[in-house]
């Protein structure tokens, strides 16, 4: 209890001179640029530091060096595309398509052993060519881990998803006794948790290389944790991240159908949506709070589903409805806000 303690102030001291350094610098700041007019909706203060790579970079390298090589290399190289484009290095979103498709082929032809159950008898004997099986396991991560950078536009509906799939991650490993990197996964936990709690106040902000790394570890982890033990339905791991894979699928069928260019940011997020509901019925001034308030709101329904999934983590029926019902309520909201918007 003790070292946990130790840790929680170390990186919460790491967190706030990585923030004071590139505020200093100058590097690293949440700028709008052309295409970028989301920003400005949620913020009008261009002097946040995207710090999430500098503080989440150096602890996955340190926490997961000996348990698993690959995580420490593709994740550090997910964690530098991002930070390429949070620097404006790399500004084609296409371009940071490809890269991501050229990574995680190259990883999952090199790991023979990672695989997608789906329950479904013709698909998972299609996994058993390995061809197949990489494209769909990349098409899995790059739905995922661009999902997670779609949501994180508002304060803590990234981070906090991210600590509750950590803390969900930890109570399934102690649950079944499978032992998979539980102190490696508290000790992540706890550095997601201080991140939350400065982002709730707005002092910083993920930025893509987090987004990508962050998301790319949670959704190795879990696709492992699936492999170890076969009682786990696989959909209660859809469960807990549906949420922005299914955001970046709607907002690929949405941009399609209004013809918008699907590489550009945009307003149009369910987020979004309800920040410019409540911004303008309700909260006049303070976009800070209530864009930690979305963010906290969204979460809080989104954990009660998992929870729900946690306590029948082996049941791939009830974990479908849950996913259903989730999507049910995404699009029904989503379709209210914009009517009330017009």
């Amino acid at each position: 209890m003790q070292l946990y303690l130790f840790i929680f102030f170390f990186f919460i001291l790491c967190l706030l001179i990585i923030n004071s350094i590139l505020k200093k610098l100058n590097i690293s700041l949440d700028k709008e640029i052309k295409g970028e007019k989301h920003k400005s909706l949620l913020r009008s203060n261009a002097s946040i530091p995207l710090s999430g790579t500098f503080y989440f970079l150096p602890i996955s390298l340190v926490i997961f060096f000996n348990i698993d090589i690959m995580i420490v290399i593709f994740c550090s190289l997910f964690f530098l595309l991002g930070l390429a484009a949070d620097l404006k290095i790399i500004t084609s979103y296409k371009t940071r398509l490809i890269l991501q498709f050229l990574f995680f082929t190259v990883l999952f032809f090199l790991i023979k052993d990672v695989t997608i159950d789906t329950r479904i008898s013709f698909i998972n004997d299609l996994m058993n060519k390995d061809l197949v099986r990489v494209l769909l396991c990349t098409f899995f991560f790059m739905v995922l881990i661009n999902g997670f950078n779609l949501i994180d536009g508002t304060n803590c509906l990234c981070s906090l998803n991210f600590l509750i799939i950590t803390i969900f991650i930890f109570l399934l490993s102690k649950k079944l006794n499978i032992n998979y990197m539980d102190d490696e996964i508290i000790i992540l936990g706890i550095s997601i948790f201080i991140f939350v709690l400065l982002n709730f106040f707005g002092k910083n902000f993920l930025g893509d290389g987090a987004t990508y790394g962050v998301g790319f570890i949670l959704g190795y982890v879990l696709l492992n944790i699936s492999l170890i033990d076969n009682n786990i339905s696989p959909y209660f791991i859809a469960n807990l991240l549906w949420f922005p894979a299914f955001e970046n699928l709607f907002s690929i069928i949405r941009r399609n159908i209004s013809k918008k260019n699907n590489y550009l940011p945009d307003n149009d997020h369910l987020h979004h949506l309800i920040f410019k509901f409540y911004k303008k019925n309700f909260f006049k001034k303070n976009n800070f709070l209530l864009s930690s308030i979305i963010g906290i709101s969204i979460n809080l329904i989104l954990f009660l589903i998992n929870f729900v999934g946690y306590s029948y983590y082996n049941n791939t029926n009830i974990q479908v409805m849950l996913i259903l019902s989730g999507i049910i309520l995404y699009l029904l909201s989503y379709y209210f806000l914009k009517k009330k918007l017009g």
